[in-house]
């Protein structure tokens, strides 16, 4: 009986040993486990984390935009999606970068809230001469893009120049961009000392139709060779000058603007041989705009982000339709068949606002119905420059003949 007893208790010890050795390897086992799936958790993260930053990065969706205070992230705004934000590098990427740091700012965004892209924001706005004012926004206020649709708020308040000024907004540089906000969030502004010198006035130059080395088929004084349209724009590019946009053009005669003193806007009429501009502007990195007859060439012809289209009418280029001048149709014809051609144009040109007159001719008549038809800046002749408070539908151009030399462009450009 006792022996037996014994050897239950034996079996029963060598139960519970057995036991907690089992227990013991099962633990380690859960714990080896554990400390994979934590492994792999955070490997994914670092790929999750290394696959949302590049340089440059869109937000995919709404998020906060965070300050770093005493260590601690603190939410300080709210951003929508669709906002492109350049980030500073991240050299070697680790599991304590979940908060990208936004260029040129102490702002932050977590990292799943965006993801790379290629597009990047214009920064042509940093060649402006800003305003001797600077504001200060009230708390809570929302930015915006030049369409007007919101981009983020700012819980604080947000103090910087203004580099656009309009009547009812004024664009600001805020997380490395420019961004507008409206004047009834504006706290308080003051004026600051500008020191850049900026432009009173600025040149519109002509271009018609270019001849490469070889081709001496064009007898006309409009036309240009390829000597001299490199020695034009080998120049520009080598002086460093703004070349710009119609749009721009148009905010400086409004004053809304403030321009270097080397600016100037380089145009090509009609669309005979444009397309032989592009390696140039691309070459020399200037752009241009096309006033372009557009039933006679189709636009995609003309394809650069160098080259601006605008409209040169859609098919009023044309001598002799009208008494005056040359005979362009658009000062004579009736009213709803100029109408339906400035339509034409704009529909088949994107919408564009800027046009030329054929001829350099225009009316009174004419005007009248360039505007109506949605333009907001119109190109003539003329051997003048432009100057702010300008008439938009007068603005002019000085025409560039095939004797123009570098010395007489020179000259126009600094006088």
């Amino acid at each position: 009986m006792k022996k037996r007893y014994i050897w239950i208790v034996s079996l029963v010890v060598i139960g519970i040993i057995l036991s907690g050795v089992g227990v013991y390897f099962y633990q380690e086992e859960q714990q080896k486990i554990l400390a994979q799936e934590e492994k792999e958790q955070q490997r994914q993260l670092l790929e999750s984390i290394k696959a949302h930053y590049q340089q440059q990065v869109t937000t995919i969706q709404a998020g906060d935009i965070y300050q770093l205070v005493n260590d601690k992230y603190e939410s300080i705004g709210t951003i929508k999606p669709g906002v492109i934000l350049a980030l500073e590098p991240l050299d070697n990427i680790t599991l304590e970068d979940t908060y990208f740091q936004i260029a040129a700012t102490n702002y932050y965004i977590f990292y799943d809230v965006v993801e790379p892209t290629d597009k990047i924001n214009n920064t042509r706005y940093q060649n402006y001469i800003p305003f001797s004012l600077e504001i200060t926004t009230i708390e809570n206020s929302s930015f915006y893009d030049e369409n007007n649709q919101e981009l983020f708020v700012m819980t604080p308040q947000q103090t910087a120049k203004v580099i656009i000024k309009e009547q009812e907004r004024v664009g600001i540089e805020l997380l490395n961009q420019l961004v507008y906000v409206k004047t009834d969030a504006i706290k308080e502004q003051k004026e600051v000392e500008e020191t850049k010198e900026k432009a009173s006035s600025i040149a519109s130059i002509l271009y018609h139709f270019i001849y490469l080395d070889g081709d001496t088929s064009c007898q006309e004084t409009i036309c240009h060779s390829q000597q001299q349209i490199t020695e034009h724009f080998s120049y520009l590019a080598q002086e460093n000058y703004f070349t710009l946009t119609t749009s721009e053009v148009l905010q400086f005669i409004k004053g809304e603007i403030n321009l270097p003193p080397k600016s100037l806007l380089i145009t090509i009429d009609d669309g005979a041989r444009a397309e032989k501009f592009i390696p140039f502007l691309e070459q020399y990195q200037l752009n241009a705009t096309l006033f372009l007859v557009s039933s006679w060439y189709p636009k995609e012809t003309f394809s650069s982000p160098y080259l601006e289209i605008a409209s040169h009418t859609h098919n009023m280029h044309t001598t002799g339709v009208c008494p005056m001048g040359q005979g362009g149709g658009i000062n004579c014809l009736p009213r709803d068949t100029i109408l339906t051609d400035l339509k034409s144009s704009r529909d088949t040109l994107n919408g564009t606002v800027a046009m030329a007159y054929p001829f350099f001719e225009y009316s009174n008549y004419a005007i009248e119905l360039v505007r109506e038809a949605g333009f907001e800046i119109a190109f003539i002749g003329g051997q003048t420059k432009i100057k702010p408070g300008v008439d938009p539908y007068k603005v002019p151009r000085y025409t560039m003949f095939y004797n123009t030399t570098l010395a007489s462009l020179q000259k126009i450009l600094t006088s």
